[in-house]
């Protein structure tokens, strides 16, 4: 576990050192801090797994998610370099924005295979929540995107809503295990995470300081995705 803990701290250290560069405009520098993050918490998943093999369709699982966000987080990096090539800018964010949701869809595929929400269907309930107060913000006009981008911040956000059901039902019906509760906290910081940075770039109504926001978004990120790896540990 001791050297779990040193990893973790390695990225959530680097989570911090890529939004320091993200905020001087330091491209080269903030590239390496969150590629160093993003391997960090893959080598938490790993070393989980290798600690408890009886965990391992389990962690396999979470890892695959891992290298989805890992992937994601190279391409969005990518952007950066080409400031003054809109197609390869917005080919990067794009693309980077499209496997990262597809981390977010294995969380959710995860979390309902190893608690069908049919145990707890009433959860259902609170899956508009997130998604209409997008559309609530994309129908005032607070949010800043073209209405086709408007309307797949929806979807990605119906899956962020569903990772924290996921999340709920799988603490119900794991009997409040730690493995429960690790998964829940992972899954809230991650669904703030990718709130507080949506907003921030595309709702500035909110006035929400650029300096201010990397040091918010990236930390809560790293420490979701070393949770989510921690949680490979407690499953039985």
């Amino acid at each position: 576990m001791v050297f779990f803990y040193i990893i973790g701290a390695v990225c959530v250290a680097s989570s911090f050192a890529k939004a320091y560069f993200d905020t001087i405009k330091a491209v080269k520098a903030e590239f390496i801090a969150k590629l160093l993050a993003s391997v960090s918490f893959m080598f938490c998943a790993v070393y989980a797994i290798y600690n408890n093999p009886q965990s391992m369709s389990y962690g396999i699982f979470i890892l695959c998610a891992l290298i989805f966000g890992t992937i994601g987080d190279i391409l969005l990096c990518l952007d950066g370099f080409f400031p003054n090539n809109k197609s390869y800018h917005d080919f990067f964010n794009v693309v980077g924005t499209a496997v990262f949701f597809l981390g977010h869809i294995m969380y959710m595929v995860l979390l309902f295979v190893y608690s069908p929400i049919s145990k707890t269907p009433f959860l259902l309930i609170a899956l508009p929540v997130l998604p209409l107060i997008m559309l609530a913000l994309v129908l005032t006009g607070h949010i800043t995107l073209p209405k086709v981008k408007s309307y797949m911040m929806i979807a990605y956000f119906a899956v962020v809503g569903g990772v924290i059901i996921g999340a709920v039902s799988f603490l119900l019906n794991s009997n409040g295990s730690a493995a429960g509760y690790i998964v829940l906290s992972a899954s809230v910081l991650f669904a703030f995470s990718d709130c507080f940075l949506g907003l921030t770039h595309y709702c500035p109504d909110l006035k929400i300081n650029p300096k201010v926001s990397p040091f918010i978004v990236m930390p809560t990120y790293c420490i979701a995705q070393v949770l989510y790896a921690l949680s490979i540990y407690y499953i039985i």
